[in-house]
């Protein structure tokens, strides 16, 4: 008997990059034969996965708790998978576990300290730089992120695999008018223009900066354009307070997180998906939009040209000035957008999400023994 398991935790919260990335992969296995007799997916709350083939079986198993979740991952999940060949992880791994361990590692932070607090940092950074360490192979999502993982984490570098991930089938997918009118009015009332963001509210995606310049972009153009900001505000920002003060309140919208099948529509509606990031591992929201066939302006940072390379429009900094002028260009110049969403979606092509989950079970085979050990 060969079993893998896979850490879910981050599967049983709504999902954002991370939990649907594991739920991709759950999918993508199940469709074919696998090199492992068992794999078993393990969480603290009840999972539910759709869209599993029927080739390989993926368990879903609930390990409930009363714990703090990371407390669940340090305690309870080594004591289950401790008869398992392989366990499979994001991030963070049980530190004092015994077997072999992959962890899977999307971005680290310490190139901008300034962007976490001390408490964040004290919460994750220590956990997630031992798990890094500790772990058997480490995969990392970009050559930035490798990169990251050797300076700041200390990890060596033949010991980190890069597998991009790639944005799931349902983006590419075509969609009529009518959709894309009906999925705008549920979330503005009608079918109105707008500019989209996805993604966690973190510090260095300077969303509030992306507001004024929206708001400054509107009035000088006298654009009839809305702003819809999706994503966990994991920062608190006063985001209604901001967008107020800047006189875009009716027409800025804020949803803490969206099903996929509805920001699939909405992604295509917009004008422009805006990621004025100045640091990541490499973007799934921006693969996202790209599928979906909207113009993306970013920000210069380390891993874009991996990810967007010359299919975005790249501004210097995340100031307001700079997205002024990235929106101003997409919005005003129909023809430079067209161009920009064409090279999107051609650009996303290249990155598959079966692939992904291929190389990555290709890792974790070749980290495992060839079979479980004995008790």
């Amino acid at each position: 008997m060969r079993t893998l398991v896979v850490n879910a935790l981050r599967l049983s919260a709504k999902r954002t990059a991370i939990g649907r990335h594991l739920e991709y992969l759950a999918q993508q296995w199940s469709m074919g034969p696998q090199p492992f007799d068992r794999i078993i997916f393990l969480s603290p709350a009840a999972l539910q996965v759709d869209g599993l083939g029927s080739t390989t079986t993926i368990e879903l198993r609930t390990l409930p708790t009363r714990l703090p979740y990371l407390l669940w991952e340090q305690w309870k999940l080594p004591r289950a998978a401790s008869g398992a060949a392989l366990l499979f992880s994001e991030y963070t791994c049980p530190l004092w576990y015994r077997g072999h361990v992959v962890v899977a590692n999307h971005g680290i932070y310490e190139a901008i300290p300034e962007s976490f607090s001390r408490w964040q940092r004290m919460r994750f950074t220590g956990v997630a730089r031992t798990s890094a360490r500790r772990a058997d192979r480490v995969i990392a999502n970009s050559l930035s992120t490798r990169a990251d993982l050797v300076r700041f984490f200390g990890v060596p570098d033949a010991k980190i695999d890069v597998v991009y991930p790639g944005p799931a089938d349902l983006f590419f997918e075509p969609h009529s008018e009518e959709s894309l009118t009906d999925a705008a009015r549920r979330i503005f009332g009608g079918r109105v223009p707008f500019v989209i963001f996805v993604g966690k509210l973190a510090t260095r995606r300077h969303v509030p900066n992306l507001i004024e310049a929206f708001a400054r972009v509107r009035a000088e153009q006298h654009f009839p354009h809305h702003l819809l900001i999706v994503g966990p505000n994991v920062n608190l920002l006063p985001l209604e307070e901001i967008a107020s003060h800047h006189g875009v309140g009716l027409v800025m919208r804020y949803l803490p997180h969206l099903d996929q099948d509805v920001l699939a529509k909405l992604y295509a509606a917009a004008d422009v998906f805006a990621l004025p990031s100045n640091y990541e591992g490499i973007s799934w929201t921006m693969f996202e939009a790209m599928a979906s066939g909207t113009a993306v302006l970013a920000v210069d940072h380390p891993a874009l040209a991996e990810g967007g390379a010359d299919a975005v429009l790249s501004m210097p900094t995340p100031s307001v000035d700079d997205l002024v002028k990235g929106l101003t260009l997409l919005l005003t110049d129909t023809a430079l957008r067209h161009a920009y969403e064409e090279k999107g979606r051609a650009r996303a092509k290249r990155f598959s999400l079966a692939e992904s989950a291929r190389r990555t079970m290709e890792i974790l085979d070749q980290t495992a023994p060839g079979s479980d050990p004995r008790p």
